[in-house]
């Protein structure tokens, strides 16, 4: 497969005004809730990142610094030492705290693509518009988040419910301050 086989095509349709305007909506009201989301994914992996890390070094420096404690509860001891190693192992493997330079990364990528969106939604509302510009601009913002999610696929995003329902809020907020 060409590597332009992914990119749009015209399909030599013209949008009407209202057609683009709806269309350059929706896509703006989605990549600014991918942009709030994704920082909420990372704020919420690099926090939980730092938990796991503190944890894991507290669980190695304690056990030789409480001899005492060793001696009392060995099994206990016993216990939080292997699995601090067994975190301490498995910590490459976890998704959702591993990639949290790549989820604001992504967070900042998506926020580039909703300010060309909110340009081109003010260059709608002219009355001398160039609907082929408003077009391939339109277009070229959707190339560019294809593009991040083609150089992010080895990211998994978690679908988490209150971070969704936090975002979603958020973005509504925003739009009804801003719009």
């Amino acid at each position: 497969m060409r590597a332009d086989a992914l990119a749009p095509h015209n399909l030599n349709v013209k949008f009407t005004e209202n057609n683009m305007r709806e269309r350059v909506w929706n896509n703006l009201a989605d990549i600014k809730f991918k942009s709030i989301y994704l920082n909420k994914v990372s704020n919420r992996a690099y926090h939980w990142g730092n938990a796991y890390s503190i944890f894991l070094a507290v669980a190695s420096a304690s056990s030789v610094a409480a001899w005492a404690v060793w001696e009392k509860y060995p099994a206990l001891w016993a216990a939080i030492v292997a699995i601090s190693q067994i975190l301490h192992i498995i910590k490459p493997y976890m998704y959702f705290i591993k990639n949290d330079k790549e989820f604001i990364e992504m967070s900042l990528l998506f926020e580039g693509i909703y300010l060309s969106y909110e340009k081109l939604w003010y260059e709608l509302q002219k009355e001398d518009f160039n609907s082929d510009e408003a077009e391939n601009t339109f277009y070229e913002n959707r190339q560019k988040e294809l593009d991040i999610s083609k150089n992010h696929k080895h990211v998994v995003c978690p679908n988490i419910a209150s971070l969704i329902s936090k975002a979603d809020a958020e973005t509504n907020n925003f739009l009804q301050a801003h719009f």
